[in-house]
């Protein structure tokens, strides 16, 4: 049976997407630039090549983080915009905000009373910590596991060992990752040799490189597959 789960933070449990658009525009509008779908998409793909590149050891935290609004405005031809402010800023409004996702709060309450749960993320410290401070999901976690205070991001092995550490009588047996992510989260999972939940909403094809035990369209569903483990 799993006694363990292990979930992803952002869009998984909260809505990402939303608080990112949430901190984006307000930080154009701030830098005098009206915000565009437009200009959110290419900052969303700009910045998702950048976390790629996280994962894959290609690039340093601090440089994602410097580097990315950076290539954004070269990218659309804004000039004139003070990209340390804009970064800054963007990095607090991030964390004043949530959006849970698919009633999250509410399962991980009810799934408190029979698991360990714990959050594992490559997110900001600040931004990830103020995230489930204000949203509460602290209260229903009994740990949370950063990439920037553990010293190595997912998806690699070293994450999940320095994690798997500090949780009391640890079996890799009875943990499951839940995430949205297919190289972070589920190759994370297949790296660290545990079992893993992808939480697929919009029902994308699983790549068969990659070992996905289970998917699930709502996070309601992973009751199913815990209540059919016992």
């Amino acid at each position: 049976m799993y006694t363990t789960i292990l979930w992803d933070l952002d869009n998984t449990l909260l809505d990402f997407t939303a608080s990112e658009r949430y901190a984006f525009n307000t930080c154009m509008q701030n830098a005098g630039v009206t915000p565009t779908d437009d200009l959110l998409a290419a900052y969303s793909q700009i910045n998702l090549s950048f976390w790629k590149m996280l994962e894959r050891g290609e690039i340093t935290k601090e440089a994602l983080l410097g580097q990315r609004f950076v290539s954004f405005f070269e990218a659309v031809g804004i000039t004139g915009v003070d990209t340390d402010k804009f970064k800054n800023t963007y990095q607090k409004l991030l964390g004043s905000v949530y959006y849970y996702l698919d009633d999250s709060f509410e399962l991980c309450q009810r799934l408190h009373q029979t698991h360990k749960q714990y959050i594992v993320t490559n997110g900001v410290a600040a931004t990830q910590r103020s995230k489930l401070r204000l949203s509460r999901l602290a209260t229903v976690m009994d740990g949370c596991f950063i990439s920037e205070e553990l010293g190595y991001e997912k998806p690699s092995p070293q994450f999940f060992e320095k994690s798997f550490a500090q949780i009391p009588g640890f079996k890799k047996e009875e943990a499951i990752l839940v995430g949205d992510s297919l190289t972070s989260d589920m190759l994370g999972a297949n790296n660290a040799g545990i079992d893993c939940c992808w939480y697929n909403p919009a029902a994308l094809p699983a790549p068969a490189s990659i070992r996905v035990n289970y998917t699930v369209r709502r996070l309601s569903e992973l009751e199913t597959i815990l209540d059919r483990k016992k």
